[in-house]
This record gives structure tokens, sequence and C-alpha cells, in this order.
């Protein structure tokens, strides 16, 4: 076992929530660190690479594909990120509304790593209990890592913060432990597939089909960031990845090429598929996030935490980054 040093904070979350939180209390002066159980950091702005020889390779956003904004406090954020280039405009549509909408310049992880690139992040670091007293928080990893921080900020999809919550023997009181066993996530298959030829996708690099199989696909070869790859990413519906989400790989991919065969347009040469079991928030917590202390503070905060479901899968990225401003704020107030 090894023990790290002793920071402010330890937030258990390497996605946007987590990300914007860790920036907001860095600037505060107030030392974070974040452990994140993926290989990139960032979440669900994830991006992923298929090598298929030595002249192809796939680049793929998989999560994520795009983000639009209403929050004056998001828009400015957004304004800075579009002034570094680290995001760009993809469209200036959204269904029939003029609405523009947001992506990562270089991929969707190229925000994640932005946003992480000051910060004290260890990925591959799984928590697997966590453990209150009166020097603070001590999270407990996979690895046989030890961190410690006074306050702890969870920011994984709700249910996995409730089971760590319940291996780690702590006791929610009955009424929050109800309410978040109330929040719910649609899940989402994803196929990664790499095309012989281009898409017929239109050139904006991406269509909403919203059939019962088929949720969006994207070209990401058109959208620019796979440029030695015909890369494709097809999103499935809630209700496609609820009734097939145990079916073998290979039937699920045969039922989504086919669903999509007409924007296709392209043999299939390589494939991946993923499942986001906690794709975005069906139902939400209420609140922005949920503050308990005993007898120090434990945060919970994410997408899930905003008064309201998004109005679309767009708007998901937009709720997180509230999530994380307000409750960084609530812990500058408190510090």
């Amino acid at each position: 076992m090894t023990l790290s040093s002793k920071k402010d904070v330890v937030i258990v979350g390497g996605g946007i929530s987590g990300l914007i939180a860790a920036n907001i209390l860095e600037n505060k002066g107030i030392k974070t660190t974040i452990l994140d159980k993926g290989r990139g950091i960032g979440g669900r702005l994830a991006t992923r690479r298929i090598p298929h020889s030595e002249d192809i390779t796939g680049v793929f956003d998989y999560g994520m594909q795009l983000f639009t904004v209403t929050d004056a406090r998001v828009q400015q954020l957004v304004d800075q990120w579009l002034a570094e280039d680290v995001i760009t405009k993809w469209s200036n549509e959204y269904g029939d509304r003029k609405i523009p909408c947001y992506r990562g310049c270089e991929s969707n992880r190229s925000l994640g790593k932005y946003l992480a690139k000051d910060l004290d992040v260890n990925l591959q670091t799984r928590a697997i209990s966590v453990q209150n007293s009166d020097s603070g928080w001590t999270v407990k990893t996979e690895s046989g890592q030890d961190f410690q921080g006074n306050i702890l900020i969870m920011t994984c999809p709700v249910p996995q913060s409730l089971t760590l919550l319940k291996n780690s023997g702590f006791l929610l009181p009955s009424s929050i432990q109800s309410r978040l066993e109330g929040v719910s996530y649609y899940p989402c298959i994803t196929i990664l597939g790499l095309l012989e030829k281009l898409s017929l996708i239109p050139n904006s690099g991406w269509l909403t089909l919203n059939n019962y199989s088929v949720a969006t696909i994207a070209c990401n070869h058109k959208k620019g960031i796979s440029p030695q790859g015909f890369a494709v990413t097809i999103h499935s519906t809630p209700e496609f990845s609820w009734d097939h989400w145990d079916t073998d790989d290979e039937i699920i991919v045969e039922k989504l090429l086919d669903s999509t065969s007409n924007w296709l347009g392209s043999k299939v040469i390589d494939y991946q598929v993923h499942r986001w079991r906690y794709s975005q928030p069906k139902t939400v917590y209420g609140e922005p996030f949920l503050a308990l202390e005993n007898p120090n503070s434990l945060i919970l905060a994410g997408d899930a935490f905003s008064e309201t479901p998004a109005l679309n899968r767009y708007l998901t990225l937009e709720k997180a980054v509230l999530s994380g401003i307000k409750s960084a704020q609530y812990l500058e107030n408190k510090m």
C-alpha cells in the first residue's frame, strides 16, 4: 500500500463535472487530486484510435458527439475554449432551430485534456472504498494506493457512487438514499466502424436518424479528426440498447449496420463495440449537487444533478458543467 500526499479535495471521477470543479477550486488555491478508472480523461468526452494498417488508422469520437449551450455561465467557458482553439462550432443548426453546436477541435477528448492539463490526475485508478474520519477522507484504490483529502467529491454516475458508498459501509440518510436510487440513466450501445470508402453521411459529418435501432451516426473523417481513416460512429437508441444489452457483438453489429447501410455506402473493414451503461440521465436528482457533512464534506455531482432533465441529449454536457461550477462554489464559500 502506498499513501499519496494529502490534498484539500479528492475527486472520484474524471468527467467534465470533476474537471470543472477541480479547475475552479485550484484557481482559489484549494488543492485537488482526481481519480479515474479509465485510460483517458474526460469521461464521455471519449476518443479512440483503431489502427488497421500502416496507412489506415481510424479516430473515433465515440462518446458525446457534440454539445449545445443555453446557460450564460457555460457560454462564458465555451467562448474561452473557442478563443483558445480547444473547441469549434460544428454546425449552426440543431433540429429545426438555429442553435450553435460545438465539438473538440482535435477530438472531443482534447477538451478533457485541456481541462486536465494543470491538474493532478490519476488515470486507471479505481476507487474501491472510502473512509470518513475526524482527520478527513481516505479513498482506497484497486492498485493499493490510498488518497487522502479533507473533502470528497464523487462525480461518477449515481449508481456507481451508491455502490462505492455501500461497499464502504457508509450509510446515507434514508430520504437521500431513496432520492438517489430514483436517478436513472439511458444506456447506449456504440459501434466504431472503420469503412473502406468515405461514407454517404452529409458533409456536416453527422445525422440524426431516431428509428428504433439508431439514434445518430457521425463521420469522423468529414468531421476532420480522422484524416487517415473513414471512421464512423453509430449510437443506438435507448430502446435498442435495452433490448440488446446482452446480445453478442456480432449480432448487434449486423443489425446496426443494416439500419445504417444507406448512409454508410461502404464495406466495414474493422469495428469495435462499446457499451455505455450510463449514457445520459433519464431521471435526475432535482438539485445541482448533493452536500453532506458527516463529519467532513461529501459532495455528489454530475450531469444527473440538475433541477430538470436535459431537453435533449446535447445539453447533458451543460448540465454536468453547471453541477461542477455550483458544487465548487459551495466549497469555496465553505472553506
